[in-house]
């Protein structure tokens, strides 16, 4: 029994209307207390006075009414909602939950060291043969990018072209930019996703970018994200004979005629390189050192113009001669239901949850301890704060008492 208890009982103690139990628990502590020995005589004392001396009604209920006070009180605190409590609790499940839900998203991969492996090697693999692209698609998370934007070699020679008309005088060709976006919904989605790359290597493109998620053996469902470079001739032969392999939704094209920039940028590259071919000549003929710096800073300003206007074509003829398409493939179930009974419906529910729980846990793992040092830093500057705050109390409690 503590002191509280001893108080709340003291009534029914002094009264005799406890039980025989409660009654030596209440005598055993007022022989080891002697705060509570002190209140037990007091209240004796009381009682006694009351006997012998007329009292007021007025005396009695008034701290008969302020212990009852105190009782209202303390079943008031010990009811009262502890709001600062449980706000820290949700605000700790909000930065657990939400840090491990974006950690978990930002990464493409479980390491890069795995991604960078199998970049390597689908590089080899599509140098050697166009169906070595296969070779990681039924991974869970694959990348592969060698830039969209960057010009292969075959692409550097490509001349440009012009055409005749009737009298035989030159005209420009035009210079038209196709490019593709088209999704397919497969069933079968490892055959299918490879018809798609067989199909592209046949017409004489290339993969430059695979993405490929989702597990079979978990039972979720797998896609994946292809760019593909297609020859711009053969472009409208690509997209026939991607609508015989699936389901294609979602398809768009759209030209951009360049024409007028490619050849701007070509006409301007041919005066610069007139330009260079001036100043070369000019060498032989300067009279000082002086002449023959400007000389060559005028070399090198005419250089950098022909190397950037070459690229600039070189990037039209790029995506004028190969059009860029990007292709998401989804697979897709018919499940037949009326097979499945409710009980394995629940059992294979369980499973995905209980599987992703574990997966969702290894983030929230790996999140806790990437950010352990801002976590350290922020509780040393909470920690901080704190103590100059009861410094603060603490001085301006000293001068209210001075």
């Amino acid at each position: 029994m503590d002191c509280k208890e001893f108080s709340n009982l003291l009534d029914a103690y002094m009264e005799g209307a406890l039980p025989d139990a409660d009654a030596r628990r209440m005598a055993a502590h007022a022989a080891e207390c002697a705060s509570c020995a002190s209140l037990l005589a007091l209240r004796r004392d009381l009682r006694r006075m009351e006997e012998e001396i007329e009292v007021p009604d007025a005396f009695s209920s008034s701290w008969r009414r302020t212990i009852r006070e105190e009782k209202t009180m303390e079943s008031q605190e010990r009811s009262k909602f502890n709001w600062k409590a449980w706000v820290s609790v949700a605000a700790a499940l909000i930065f657990v939950v939400g840090g491990t839900l974006i950690s978990r998203e930002s990464l493409p991969a479980r390491t890069a060291a795995r991604e960078k492996a199998a970049a390597q090697q689908m590089r080899s693999s599509a140098m050697e043969s166009p169906m070595g692209l296969m070779a990681s698609s039924a991974a869970s998370n694959f990348s592969y990018d060698s830039g969209v934007d960057m010009y292969m070699a075959e692409d550097a020679d490509v001349p440009m072209e012009y055409e005749e008309d009737a009298g035989g005088e030159a005209q420009k060709q035009e210079k038209i930019i196709r490019t593709a976006s088209f999704t397919v919904k497969t069933t079968a989605y490892d055959e299918d996703l490879e018809s798609l790359q067989r199909l592209t290597a046949d017409l004489g493109g290339r993969v430059e970018y695979l993405s490929s998620s989702g597990d079979a053996q978990s039972g979720q469902a797998r896609s994946a994200s292809l760019t593909l470079r297609i020859p711009s001739a053969r472009l409208d032969e690509f997209l026939d004979g991607a609508k015989e392999i699936g389901t294609v939704t979602a398809l768009t094209q759209e030209m951009q005629d360049v024409s007028d920039s490619y050849y701007d940028t070509k006409t301007r590259l041919e005066t610069q390189q007139e330009k260079l071919k001036r100043l070369q000549s000019m060498i032989a003929s300067a009279e000082d050192v002086s002449d023959l710096i400007e000389i060559e800073t005028a070399i090198a300003d005419t250089q950098y113009y022909i190397d950037r206007y070459t690229g600039q074509l070189k990037g039209y003829d790029s995506k004028v001669d190969f059009s860029t398409v990007r292709v998401n493939v989804r697979e897709t179930r018919i499940t037949e239901m009326a097979n499945v009974t409710l009980g394995q419906r629940i059992v294979d529910g369980l499973k995905g949850s209980a599987e992703e729980f574990g997966w969702f846990l290894e983030d929230a793992a790996v999140f806790l301890v990437s950010a352990l040092p801002w976590l350290l830093a922020l509780a040393a500057a909470g920690a901080v704060l704190c103590l100059i705050v009861r410094s603060k109390k603490k001085k301006k409690m000293k001068k209210q008492e001075g």
